[in-house]
C-alpha cells in the first residue's frame, strides 16, 4: 500500500504541465470573453492606450487596461469597418486612414500569426484537460471511503499514546540497566513487556482498518489511476513548455509591434488624421 504522502507528491506531477501552460498562456492573452464574438488581446503597457479594431472580424486588440474595454466597444457599433482607438489627455480618438491602417495591420501581423499558433497549442491542451479531468473523477469515485478511516481526533489520540509508550519504555531500558538486583531486573521486564503490549495493540488498531481488503483495494485503484495521469501529464508538460517559449515569442514581438503603432499614431495625429471618438451611448 503506497503512503497516502509519496502518492499525493506524485499525482501531482501530472500538473506541471498546467502550470506552465497557465503561465504562458497569461502572458499575451487573457480568458476568452462570454460572448464569442469578440475577441481581446490585453497587452498592459506604459503609456496611453490604443486598439486596433478589427472591423470585419468584430474582434479588436488592446495595448492597456480592460477599464477601456466599453470605450472600445463604443465606438466599435458606432463605426464602420476597421480603425484605431487611442486616449490621450484623457479624450478618445479614432483613425481610419487606409494607409495608417496597412501599416498597423503590418506590424500586428507577427502576433497574429502566433496567436493562431497558441490557439492550436490551446485546443491541444484542452483535449488533454479534459482527459485528466476524466482520470481526476475516476480517482474521486475510487477513493478510500473517509467514514471507514480514523477521524483525525482518533488518530492523534492514537499516535498521542504510542508517543507516551515509547518514552515510558525508554525509561523503563534506562531503569533495567541501573537494576541493583534480579528481582527490581525482573519486574521492570514484566513492565515492559506490559508496555509492548500495549505498543502493539495500539498498532493493531491502525493496521486493521489500512490493512483491511476495502482499502487495499482504493489504494491499488488509486496507484494505478496514479500511473495513467502521470502518463497523461507528459504530453501536458511538453505542450506547456512550448507554449512557454510562445509566450515569450509573442512577448517580444508585442513590445516591437507595440512601438511601431504608437509610432504610427503619433505620425496621423501630426498629419491631422485623427478625430475625437463617438461618444458612448
Amino acid at each position: 500500500m503506497p503512503h497516502p504522502a509519496l502518492l499525493t507528491r506524485r499525482l501531482a506531477l501530472p500538473f506541471i504541465g498546467l502550470a506552465l501552460y497557465a503561465a504562458s498562456y497569461a502572458l499575451t492573452t487573457p480568458a476568452q470573453a462570454a460572448a464569442q464574438e469578440t475577441t481581446r488581446a490585453v497587452r498592459v503597457t506604459q503609456g496611453e492606450p490604443y486598439a486596433l479594431v478589427r472591423g470585419k472580424e468584430g474582434s479588436f486588440n488592446i495595448s492597456g487596461s480592460s477599464d477601456d474595454w466599453p470605450a472600445v466597444k463604443a465606438a466599435q457599433r458606432a463605426i464602420k469597418g476597421e480603425f484605431i482607438w487611442f486616449r490621450e489627455g484623457g479624450r478618445h480618438y479614432v483613425i481610419q486612414d487606409a494607409a495608417t491602417m496597412a501599416k498597423v495591420r503590418a506590424a500586428w501581423a507577427p502576433l497574429d500569426r502566433l496567436s493562431a499558433r497558441m490557439d492550436v497549442h490551446s485546443k491541444e491542451m484542452d483535449v488533454h484537460s479534459r482527459k485528466m479531468d476524466g482520470l481526476g473523477r475516476e480517482m474521486d469515485r475510487v477513493a478510500v471511503n473517509k467514514t471507514i478511516l480514523p477521524s483525525e481526533r482518533d488518530m492523534r489520540e492514537i499516535d498521542g499514546g504510542m508517543q507516551a509508550l515509547s518514552q515510558h519504555m525508554e525509561r523503563l531500558g534506562r531503569q533495567m540497566e541501573d537494576a541493583p538486583t534480579q528481582l527490581d531486573r525482573e519486574r521492570l521486564s514484566r513492565e515492559m513487556a506490559a508496555t509492548g503490549a500495549r505498543m502493539n495493540d495500539a498498532g493493531r488498531q491502525i493496521g486493521q482498518v489500512y490493512d483491511s481488503p476495502q482499502v487495499r483495494k482504493s489504494y491499488a485503484s488509486m496507484d494505478a489511476i496514479g500511473d495513467r495521469m502521470e502518463e497523461a501529464g507528459k504530453p501536458m508538460k511538453a505542450l506547456g513548455e512550448k507554449m512557454g517559449v510562445l509566450g515569450k515569442e509573442m512577448e517580444r514581438e508585442s513590445k516591437i509591434a507595440d512601438k511601431t503603432v504608437r509610432a504610427l499614431i503619433r505620425d496621423a495625429q501630426a498629419k491631422g488624421l485623427a478625430r475625437p471618438a463617438p461618444a458612448a451611448g
